[in-house]
């Protein structure tokens, strides 16, 4: 199974950055009369944070349900993103962003399925006003793993330390 959409158009970049830039404003904005509170309103962001680390690491997977579920969600955010600028901004969209070369191999797409099994597992115990930032987190996190930015943070440090993880864990257990 292909992944249907392998690269970010600027239409794509924007409802990447959109998302956290929405939730972090959201939260600057909430905290400048109460900055002694920033701390605790803090955790608000963290299923934000932990859906962005997922989403990316997703990405560098290139087939499979995963795979095409980020491909997907890749096309369609290239879509609504390039209608939205082209609404509100006009102008060319189109143009590719980035694509990412950097995969996960075999061993690391066994670390990026146990992540996705203690996340599928564990998403019960998400408290509900949770839930909505993570799947955010995810999509912007899937976007962004296409950028430059996020994107090669991840093909630099990232993707080749799970795939170390992933062979680590085979190399002990098999």
């Amino acid at each position: 199974m292909n992944v249907p959409a392998a690269s970010l158009t600027i239409g794509g970049l924007f409802v990447g950055m959109a998302i956290p830039t929405w939730h972090v404003a959201r939260f600057a904005i909430a905290h400048i009369k109460n900055p002694a509170g920033a701390l605790k309103g803090a955790k608000e962001l963290i299923p934000l944070a932990a859906g962005l680390s997922y989403g990316g690491l997703a990405t560098a997977t290139t087939s499979g349900l995963i795979g095409f579920a980020t491909g997907a969600i890749t096309w369609l955010g290239n879509g609504i993103g390039s209608f939205a600028m082209w609404g509100a901004a006009g102008g060319e969209t189109t143009l590719a962003a980035r694509s990412n070369a950097v995969a996960l191999t075999g061993m690391g797409n066994l670390v990026l399925l146990l992540i996705t099994v203690a996340i599928l597992g564990a998403w019960k115990a998400i408290p509900a006003d949770a839930k909505p930032g993570m799947r955010q987190g995810i999509i912007a996190g899937i976007l962004l793993g296409l950028s430059a930015t996020l994107g090669g943070w991840f093909a630099a440090l990232v993707i080749p330390t799970v795939n170390g993880w992933g062979s680590s864990l085979v190399g002990s257990i098999a």
